[in-house]
């Protein structure tokens, strides 16, 4: 009889550490599982028409785990980037996964989570209207400096903020890149872009 007890007890005490740990490898096989069936397309469908009033064609290539966003601003004929725009090339993927901070701590720990074993990477392009590149940038996930602390975000500090649905990370529009380029850009003069 003591010896039923005693197997109970282990038996429930294994449970209650074991199912935390249960409810994360699940939320992992639905993120991965979310991700892999073309979640970016989603992204790239969701955002098109504001990059189109933005005067950029957009699109997504969606090769997990590598995910590619190319850009090409159909107004902007010059061959360089002003410095603004071409560092937020560079921070825009990092930039993305702070959308993390409001989703529920288990949710957010299973993303983190197959973000970084599946060292998921995103290619950022943008061209100009002629399809030369103005800048580029390449960057896994896992190794922004804003995904430390995002891991190491408490529990406590994601119950106030509302539920998010678990899908991919929206990447930051550019609109700065419309803004910074040269009014002449946009006369409809190659002539007057050139100066």
């Amino acid at each position: 009889m003591p010896l039923i007890l005693v197997l109970a007890g282990m038996i429930c005490f294994g449970v209650f550490l074991g199912y935390p740990k249960y409810q994360i490898m699940k939320l992992e096989d639905q993120a991965r599982r979310t991700l892999k069936s073309g979640g970016f397309e989603q992204f790239g469908a969701n955002y098109r028409p504001l990059m189109s009033a933005a005067k950029i064609d957009f699109s997504v290539l969606d090769q997990y785990p590598n995910i590619r966003f190319y850009m090409r601003n159909t107004a902007y004929a010059g061959k360089d980037l002003p410095e603004g725009v071409r560092r937020m090339v560079q921070t825009m993927s990092c930039d993305s996964i702070e959308s993390f901070r409001a989703m529920e701590y288990k949710e957010r720990t299973a993303l983190l989570n197959v973000l970084e074993e599946d060292q998921i990477t995103f290619y950022v392009s943008l061209k100009n209207k002629f399809g030369a590149e103005l800048a580029a940038h390449q960057q896994k996930l896992s190794a922004c400096s804003n995904f430390l602390a995002l891991r190491n975000l408490k529990e406590e500090d994601g119950q106030d903020s509302q539920q998010a649905a678990l899908v991919p990370a929206q990447a930051p529009v550019i609109p700065s890149a419309v803004e910074a380029a040269p009014a002449a850009a946009y006369s409809g003069s190659d002539e007057a872009a050139a100066h």
